[in-house]
Protein backbone atom coordinates (compact mmCIF):
# COMPACT_ATOMS: atom_id res chain seq x y z
CA UNK A 1 0.00 0.00 0.00
CA UNK A 2 1.07 3.69 -0.88
CA UNK A 3 2.43 5.23 2.44
CA UNK A 4 0.80 8.47 0.90
CA UNK A 5 -2.52 7.11 0.86
CA UNK A 6 -2.23 5.60 4.10
CA UNK A 7 -1.51 8.98 5.26
CA UNK A 8 -4.45 10.17 4.50
CA UNK A 9 -6.36 7.48 5.71
CA UNK A 10 -4.33 8.35 9.17
CA UNK A 11 -5.35 12.16 8.60
CA UNK A 12 -8.92 11.29 8.12
CA UNK A 13 -8.88 9.33 11.57
CA UNK A 14 -7.93 12.41 13.43
CA UNK A 15 -9.96 15.31 11.53
CA UNK A 16 -13.36 12.93 10.83
CA UNK A 17 -14.17 14.67 7.18
CA UNK A 18 -12.97 14.69 4.08
CA UNK A 19 -13.11 18.28 3.75
CA UNK A 20 -10.82 18.50 6.84
CA UNK A 21 -7.85 16.67 5.42
CA UNK A 22 -8.51 18.18 2.10
CA UNK A 23 -7.64 21.79 3.83
CA UNK A 24 -5.21 20.85 6.31
CA UNK A 25 -2.95 19.02 3.20
CA UNK A 26 -3.75 21.69 0.94
CA UNK A 27 -5.29 19.29 -1.58
CA UNK A 28 -8.74 18.79 -2.82
CA UNK A 29 -11.99 17.39 -1.60
CA UNK A 30 -12.25 15.14 -4.95
CA UNK A 31 -8.28 14.26 -5.20
CA UNK A 32 -8.87 13.17 -1.84
CA UNK A 33 -11.32 11.02 -2.28
CA UNK A 34 -10.05 8.93 -5.03
CA UNK A 35 -6.79 8.44 -3.11
CA UNK A 36 -8.94 6.49 -0.37
CA UNK A 37 -11.10 4.92 -2.58
CA UNK A 38 -7.61 3.65 -4.46
CA UNK A 39 -6.58 2.69 -1.00
CA UNK A 40 -9.67 0.19 -0.54
CA UNK A 41 -8.92 -1.49 -3.80
CA UNK A 42 -5.64 -2.14 -2.48
CA UNK A 43 -6.71 -3.05 0.87
CA UNK A 44 -9.85 -5.32 -0.73
CA UNK A 45 -11.64 -4.48 1.83
CA UNK A 46 -14.43 -1.19 3.10
CA UNK A 47 -12.05 1.66 4.95
CA UNK A 48 -14.97 3.95 4.87
CA UNK A 49 -19.26 4.25 5.00
CA UNK A 50 -21.61 6.93 4.22
CA UNK A 51 -22.25 9.03 7.40
CA UNK A 52 -25.12 11.29 6.31
CA UNK A 53 -22.61 14.19 4.00
CA UNK A 54 -19.59 12.84 5.45
CA UNK A 55 -17.92 9.37 5.88
CA UNK A 56 -16.99 7.31 8.90
CA UNK A 57 -14.05 4.86 9.27
CA UNK A 58 -15.33 1.20 9.22
CA UNK A 59 -13.69 -1.11 11.66
CA UNK A 60 -11.27 -2.43 8.95
CA UNK A 61 -10.57 1.55 8.09
CA UNK A 62 -10.01 2.11 11.77
CA UNK A 63 -7.70 -1.07 12.24
CA UNK A 64 -5.55 0.40 9.18
CA UNK A 65 -5.35 3.89 10.67
CA UNK A 66 -3.79 2.41 13.15
CA UNK A 67 -1.21 0.75 11.34
CA UNK A 68 -0.30 3.50 9.16
CA UNK A 69 0.43 5.71 11.91
CA UNK A 70 2.76 3.18 13.18
CA UNK A 71 3.84 3.05 8.70
CA UNK A 72 4.61 6.45 8.93
CA UNK A 73 6.24 6.89 12.16
CA UNK A 74 8.34 3.91 11.09
CA UNK A 75 9.28 6.05 7.75
CA UNK A 76 9.53 8.92 9.62
CA UNK A 77 12.59 7.08 12.09
CA UNK A 78 14.20 5.77 9.13
CA UNK A 79 14.17 9.45 7.90
CA UNK A 80 15.46 11.14 10.53
CA UNK A 81 18.22 8.79 10.87
CA UNK A 82 19.47 8.85 7.44
CA UNK A 83 19.41 12.89 7.89
CA UNK A 84 21.76 12.77 10.79
CA UNK A 85 24.40 11.01 8.28
CA UNK A 86 24.25 13.68 6.32
CA UNK A 87 27.26 16.71 6.60
CA UNK A 88 24.74 19.69 7.69
CA UNK A 89 21.32 19.91 8.40
CA UNK A 90 18.76 20.72 5.31
CA UNK A 91 15.44 20.80 4.75
CA UNK A 92 12.15 22.29 5.37
CA UNK A 93 10.33 22.76 8.79
CA UNK A 94 6.84 23.13 8.73
CA UNK A 95 5.89 25.40 11.88
CA UNK A 96 2.79 26.45 13.44
CA UNK A 97 3.14 29.23 15.96
CA UNK A 98 0.93 31.16 18.31
CA UNK A 99 1.10 34.99 17.50
CA UNK A 100 2.74 36.26 20.65
CA UNK A 101 5.74 34.07 21.60
CA UNK A 102 6.42 34.78 17.55
CA UNK A 103 6.62 38.25 17.92
CA UNK A 104 8.91 38.00 20.36
CA UNK A 105 11.11 34.84 19.77
CA UNK A 106 10.28 34.08 15.93
CA UNK A 107 12.63 36.59 14.05
CA UNK A 108 15.57 36.73 16.32
CA UNK A 109 15.46 33.05 15.79
CA UNK A 110 14.97 32.86 12.15
CA UNK A 111 17.46 35.09 12.00
CA UNK A 112 20.01 32.61 14.62
CA UNK A 113 19.14 29.62 11.90
CA UNK A 114 20.29 31.22 8.87
CA UNK A 115 23.74 31.41 10.64
CA UNK A 116 24.06 27.75 12.28
CA UNK A 117 21.69 25.77 9.72
CA UNK A 118 21.62 28.27 6.16
CA UNK A 119 20.08 25.18 4.58
CA UNK A 120 17.03 24.71 7.26
CA UNK A 121 14.51 26.50 5.69
CA UNK A 122 11.23 27.17 8.23
CA UNK A 123 7.51 27.33 6.83
CA UNK A 124 5.19 29.33 9.40
CA UNK A 125 1.42 29.72 10.29
CA UNK A 126 -0.27 31.03 12.69
CA UNK A 127 -2.42 28.66 15.05
CA UNK A 128 -3.33 28.54 18.73
CA UNK A 129 -1.41 25.49 20.75
CA UNK A 130 -3.94 23.05 20.96
CA UNK A 131 -4.93 22.61 17.15
CA UNK A 132 -1.26 22.93 16.30
CA UNK A 133 -0.19 19.72 17.97
CA UNK A 134 -3.25 18.33 16.31
CA UNK A 135 -1.43 19.44 13.49
CA UNK A 136 1.79 17.51 14.73
CA UNK A 137 0.26 14.29 15.31
CA UNK A 138 -1.57 14.30 11.81
CA UNK A 139 1.99 14.85 10.01
CA UNK A 140 0.14 18.24 8.91
CA UNK A 141 3.32 19.93 10.89
CA UNK A 142 6.52 19.45 12.26
CA UNK A 143 7.03 21.45 14.88
CA UNK A 144 5.01 23.77 17.14
CA UNK A 145 5.99 27.14 19.14
CA UNK A 146 3.07 27.39 21.70
CA UNK A 147 1.93 28.49 25.15
CA UNK A 148 0.55 26.91 28.34
CA UNK A 149 -1.03 29.51 30.70
CA UNK A 150 -0.81 28.41 34.77
CA UNK A 151 -2.36 26.68 35.92
CA UNK A 152 -3.93 25.61 32.69
CA UNK A 153 -1.71 22.16 31.21
CA UNK A 154 -1.49 21.70 27.68
CA UNK A 155 -2.39 17.53 27.39
CA UNK A 156 1.04 15.41 26.98
CA UNK A 157 1.22 12.80 24.12
CA UNK A 158 3.63 10.42 24.53
CA UNK A 159 4.41 11.01 20.86
CA UNK A 160 5.13 14.55 21.00
CA UNK A 161 8.11 15.58 22.05
CA UNK A 162 7.61 18.71 24.46
CA UNK A 163 10.73 21.33 25.40
CA UNK A 164 9.78 23.79 27.68
CA UNK A 165 11.52 27.60 26.52
CA UNK A 166 11.11 30.09 29.37
CA UNK A 167 8.33 31.47 31.40
CA UNK A 168 6.82 34.54 30.82
CA UNK A 169 5.08 37.01 33.06
CA UNK A 170 1.29 37.90 32.01
CA UNK A 171 0.21 41.31 33.26
CA UNK A 172 -3.06 43.12 32.97
CA UNK A 173 -3.22 46.02 30.12
CA UNK A 174 -4.58 49.15 31.29
CA UNK A 175 -5.95 52.57 29.23
CA UNK A 176 -3.71 55.81 30.45
CA UNK A 177 -6.67 57.13 31.85
CA UNK A 178 -8.04 53.97 33.62
CA UNK A 179 -8.08 54.84 37.37
CA UNK A 180 -6.24 51.76 38.57
CA UNK A 181 -3.52 53.31 36.25
CA UNK A 182 -2.58 55.94 37.97
CA UNK A 183 -0.97 54.49 40.69
CA UNK A 184 2.06 52.51 40.54
CA UNK A 185 2.09 48.62 41.69
CA UNK A 186 0.64 45.77 41.09
CA UNK A 187 -3.35 46.05 40.46
CA UNK A 188 -6.20 44.00 42.22
CA UNK A 189 -8.42 41.77 40.28
CA UNK A 190 -11.34 42.49 42.61
CA UNK A 191 -11.01 45.44 41.58
CA UNK A 192 -11.81 45.45 37.95
CA UNK A 193 -15.00 43.12 38.86
CA UNK A 194 -16.85 45.72 37.05
CA UNK A 195 -14.65 46.09 33.84
CA UNK A 196 -15.43 44.89 30.05
CA UNK A 197 -12.88 42.67 29.58
CA UNK A 198 -11.23 41.75 25.92
CA UNK A 199 -9.62 38.24 25.46
CA UNK A 200 -8.99 35.36 23.13
CA UNK A 201 -11.97 33.31 21.47
CA UNK A 202 -13.61 30.83 23.32
CA UNK A 203 -11.61 27.40 23.90
CA UNK A 204 -8.65 29.28 23.73
CA UNK A 205 -6.10 29.71 25.98
CA UNK A 206 -5.52 33.12 26.90
CA UNK A 207 -9.88 32.77 26.92
CA UNK A 208 -9.84 29.80 29.44
CA UNK A 209 -6.58 31.49 31.52
CA UNK A 210 -8.88 34.99 32.47
CA UNK A 211 -11.76 33.05 33.31
CA UNK A 212 -9.73 30.51 35.61
CA UNK A 213 -7.62 33.67 36.54
CA UNK A 214 -10.59 35.95 37.56
CA UNK A 215 -12.93 33.09 39.37
CA UNK A 216 -9.92 31.49 41.26
CA UNK A 217 -7.91 35.21 42.44
CA UNK A 218 -11.34 37.23 42.70
CA UNK A 219 -14.36 35.27 42.93
CA UNK A 220 -16.03 36.53 39.56
CA UNK A 221 -16.80 35.46 36.00
CA UNK A 222 -15.06 38.48 33.90
CA UNK A 223 -17.46 40.44 31.53
CA UNK A 224 -16.32 39.59 28.33
CA UNK A 225 -16.95 42.19 26.10
CA UNK A 226 -14.74 41.48 22.85
CA UNK A 227 -12.47 38.73 21.77
CA UNK A 228 -10.02 37.80 19.14
CA UNK A 229 -7.00 35.87 18.71
CA UNK A 230 -4.65 38.83 17.58
CA UNK A 231 -2.84 40.40 20.94
CA UNK A 232 -2.76 43.16 18.66
CA UNK A 233 -5.95 43.93 18.24
CA UNK A 234 -6.54 43.25 21.87
CA UNK A 235 -3.77 46.15 23.17
CA UNK A 236 -5.95 48.61 20.72
CA UNK A 237 -9.19 48.14 22.38
CA UNK A 238 -7.37 48.12 25.43
CA UNK A 239 -5.69 51.56 24.41
CA UNK A 240 -8.89 53.02 22.92
CA UNK A 241 -10.54 52.50 26.46
CA UNK A 242 -12.90 49.83 25.68
CA UNK A 243 -11.75 47.17 27.36
CA UNK A 244 -9.17 45.89 29.88
CA UNK A 245 -6.87 42.47 29.16
CA UNK A 246 -4.46 40.09 30.37
CA UNK A 247 -1.25 39.98 27.82
CA UNK A 248 1.81 38.77 28.18
CA UNK A 249 4.58 40.88 29.54
CA UNK A 250 7.22 40.35 25.98
CA UNK A 251 4.47 41.49 23.58
CA UNK A 252 3.06 44.54 26.35
CA UNK A 253 6.41 46.11 26.41
CA UNK A 254 6.36 47.06 22.88
CA UNK A 255 2.86 48.05 23.26
CA UNK A 256 3.81 51.31 24.96
CA UNK A 257 0.34 53.10 24.15
CA UNK A 258 -1.18 50.87 27.13
CA UNK A 259 -0.08 50.83 31.29
CA UNK A 260 0.66 47.48 32.25
CA UNK A 261 0.43 46.04 35.79
CA UNK A 262 1.10 42.49 37.73
CA UNK A 263 -2.02 41.61 39.60
CA UNK A 264 -1.59 41.90 43.59
CA UNK A 265 -2.97 38.92 44.47
CA UNK A 266 -0.29 36.67 42.41
CA UNK A 267 1.89 36.25 39.78
CA UNK A 268 0.35 35.33 36.78
CA UNK A 269 2.70 33.14 34.33
CA UNK A 270 2.78 30.95 30.92
CA UNK A 271 5.09 28.53 29.79
CA UNK A 272 6.30 29.17 26.15
CA UNK A 273 6.73 25.82 24.52
CA UNK A 274 8.61 24.40 21.23
CA UNK A 275 6.82 20.70 20.89
CA UNK A 276 7.99 17.79 17.88
CA UNK A 277 6.90 14.30 16.85
CA UNK A 278 8.74 11.94 19.21
CA UNK A 279 10.28 9.78 16.16
CA UNK A 280 11.35 13.62 14.55
CA UNK A 281 12.84 15.38 17.70
CA UNK A 282 16.13 14.34 16.98
CA UNK A 283 16.13 15.02 12.66
CA UNK A 284 18.82 17.40 12.38
CA UNK A 285 16.66 20.61 10.69
CA UNK A 286 13.99 20.07 13.50
CA UNK A 287 17.15 20.25 16.42
CA UNK A 288 18.58 22.83 14.46
CA UNK A 289 15.58 24.73 14.67
CA UNK A 290 15.21 24.08 18.32
CA UNK A 291 18.54 25.05 19.15
CA UNK A 292 17.67 28.78 17.29
CA UNK A 293 15.13 29.01 19.88
CA UNK A 294 16.95 28.05 22.94
CA UNK A 295 19.52 30.69 21.90
CA UNK A 296 17.12 33.59 21.53
CA UNK A 297 15.69 31.94 24.82
CA UNK A 298 18.59 32.31 26.60
CA UNK A 299 19.45 36.11 25.25
CA UNK A 300 16.17 37.12 26.34
CA UNK A 301 16.06 35.85 29.85
CA UNK A 302 19.64 37.26 30.53
CA UNK A 303 18.17 40.58 29.65
CA UNK A 304 14.75 40.75 31.19
CA UNK A 305 13.46 40.69 34.71
CA UNK A 306 9.79 39.32 33.20
CA UNK A 307 11.25 36.34 31.56
CA UNK A 308 13.29 33.12 32.83
CA UNK A 309 14.46 29.73 31.33
CA UNK A 310 11.86 27.60 31.95
CA UNK A 311 12.74 24.55 34.17
CA UNK A 312 12.59 21.00 31.69
CA UNK A 313 10.28 18.44 32.95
Amino acid sequence: MELRRLALLHELSHRGTIAAVAQALSYSHSSVSVQLAELEKEAGIALLRRAGRNVELTAAGHRLAIHAGQALAADEAVRTELAALADVPRGLVRMTSVQTPAIALLPETLKRLAVIAPEVKADVIHRETAPGLDDLRSNAADFVLGVEYDPLAVPRRREIHRQDLVREDVLVALPRDHPAASEPGPVRLAALEDAIWATGRPGTGLEAFLRNVCNRMAGYEPDIGHRSDDAIVLSALVEAGRAVALLPSMFTSAASSVITRPVREGRLQRTILTAARRTASNAPAIAAVRRAFEETARYLAEHRKDVEISPQT
